[in-house]
């Protein structure tokens, strides 16, 4: 079973250094990694060069495309459709991994199921723009509570950090949700085919959730595993948030919920795997 790690990025070089130097720390590494970004910056080409220098090893693909409003969805469908993985897993590029990542996404999937890592442990902006956090990233120090329990505004329970499996699956039964995180998912490709992959009309707040609609509309049900798909997010603004369009993000996502609609209302996927047009690089 091959798994791709498919990860949004936008223009957040010192970030996106530090999420791959945790792809090259996994026990099961990834069989590929795409970076999908949404406009084009010189700052994520410097991320790559640098993790290079220090010896990445895993094959990498990096898709950019001139940024025309909000198109972290169509840059999502681009790579999806570049994924070579039977697992694509969903990540943005400011989450950290931990180094048991991978793994325990390919030892909980199976078929008719999407997983779910859920809402994020987040590190306050005012801490990881003071700090070097790399050296925490590569020694795995970063996911040690007693590390993170002294950052000035983080409050989050031990458990959320746990290595045990044994406790980390106890209260994943607990907090079971059939949503759809696009920071923390995985899903089977032909899955995400089948549905035709993202809404590329749908704005920030809710697109993530709207695949998740259209999977369980074709039998495919979300499972919850926040306790054990552990990754720490690199919290900051946005300024790209807009109460208006979250609102018609959520009200179409009521009529995809009761319509029962598989396919997007607009994807490259749908124009270029239903149609058969060749896919653009």
């Amino acid at each position: 079973m091959k798994i791709s790690v498919i990860i949004s990025a936008h223009c957040k070089g010192r970030e996106l250094e530090y999420v791959l130097t945790g792809y090259a720390m996994q026990t099961r590494r990834p069989d590929q990694v795409i970076i999908a970004q949404d406009g084009r910056d010189p700052a994520i080409g410097a991320a790559l060069e640098a993790v290079r220098r220090r010896g990445w090893t895993i094959p990498l693909l990096y898709q950019n495309q001139e940024q025309r409003g909000f198109g972290k969805y169509r840059a999502l469908n681009r790579a999806i459709l570049a994924a070579s993985g039977d697992l694509l897993l969903f990540t943005d590029g400011d989450c950290i991994p931990r180094d048991d990542y991978v793994a325990n996404f390919v030892r909980l999937m199976r078929r008719g199921i999407f997983l779910s890592g859920g809402s994020h442990v987040s590190i306050p902006e005012s801490f990881h723009q003071r700090h070097d956090l790399l050296e925490a990233v590569r020694d795995q120090s970063l996911f040690d509570y007693r590390y993170l329990s002294a950052i000035p505004g983080f409050c989050k329970n031990a458990n959320r950090l746990t290595r045990k499996r044994w406790l980390a699956r106890a209260l994943d039964l607990l907090t079971q949700r059939n949503a759809f995180s696009g920071s923390n998912s995985c899903a089977w490709r032909d899955d995400v085919l089948a549905v035709g992959g993202f809404d590329e009309q749908m704005a920030y707040g809710g697109g993530d959730l709207n695949m998740g609609l259209r999977l369980n509309h074709i039998g495919v049900r979300g499972v919850r595993a926040r306790h054990s798909l552990v990754s720490l997010h690199l919290d900051h603004g946005r300024s790209y948030y807009c109460a208006d369009k979250e609102r018609a993000n959520h009200d179409w996502n009521r009529q995809v919920r009761h319509s029962r609609l598989v396919l997007p209302r607009e994807s490259r996927i749908c124009d270029e795997t239903f149609f058969n047009l060749p896919v653009q690089a």
